[in-house]
């Protein structure tokens, strides 16, 4: 595994350059609405358990959908959000006294997952994307007065400091199923946008107005 980070900081992945960019407009939207909703002061504590429900509806949704693709299921096996987000909304609804509420209205229907294995490299993209975020959400919200250290931010804090290792390694993982699978990054990159859509519809249902 050293060797792979070790290469992938000598060649970057083409496909996360082309990623990047061509997902940048819904990255920029859901950032913002999350921004909104996090670093509101004093945060809105009912509406900060809501967004972490509506993410581990959504993520058990969709990570159900990735273990039926044998790469990106492979990927999973230490890459699950759910514990952590399970961590979060148990502190809020034992420690804090926040009465945990349904993930709303939406059905799965609703929402686009993926088609193929390589929609799935894109979902999977948008979610180890996220984990190079949570640091500075993190240190945003470590300073409000519902938290102890890491409690009740465990989604947030992500791979801890192994963060950045764990992405380089996601980075290199995926370009080798590109270099395998010849023609296939449009539907990565069709399967991250994807995935943001669903993220903003989730997250403008729990918006403090």
């Amino acid at each position: 595994m050293t060797d792979n980070v070790t290469a992938c900081k000598v060649a970057k992945p083409a496909i996360a350059t082309r990623l990047r960019r061509e997902t940048r407009d819904a990255h920029c939207r859901i950032e913002a609405v999350m921004s909104d909703l996090l670093f509101a002061t004093p945060l809105d504590l009912q509406a900060y358990q809501h967004m972490l429900t509506m993410h581990r509806w959504y993520y058990e949704l969709v990570e159900a959908r990735l273990g039926q693709f044998h790469s990106t299921a492979a990927m999973l096996q230490e890459r699950s959000k759910l514990s952590w987000l399970d961590s979060d909304i148990s502190y809020l609804k034992q420690d804090s006294g926040q009465r945990v509420v349904d993930c709303g209205s939406f059905a799965s229907a609703e929402l686009d997952l993926p088609e193929n294995e390589a929609q799935a490299w894109g979902f999977l993209y948008v979610f180890e994307g996220a984990t190079l975020g949570g640091g500075h959400i993190l240190d945003r919200l470590r300073h409000q007065p519902y938290f102890k250290e890491r409690s009740g931010l465990r989604f947030f804090h992500s791979y801890g400091p192994k963060t950045p290792a764990m992405w380089r390694e996601f980075q290199l993982s995926l370009q080798q199923f590109v270099a395998a699978n010849p023609g296939c990054e449009k539907q990565i990159i069709h399967g991250a946008n994807l995935s943001f859509s669903n993220m903003y519809a989730l997250m403008k249902g729990v918006q403090v107005d």
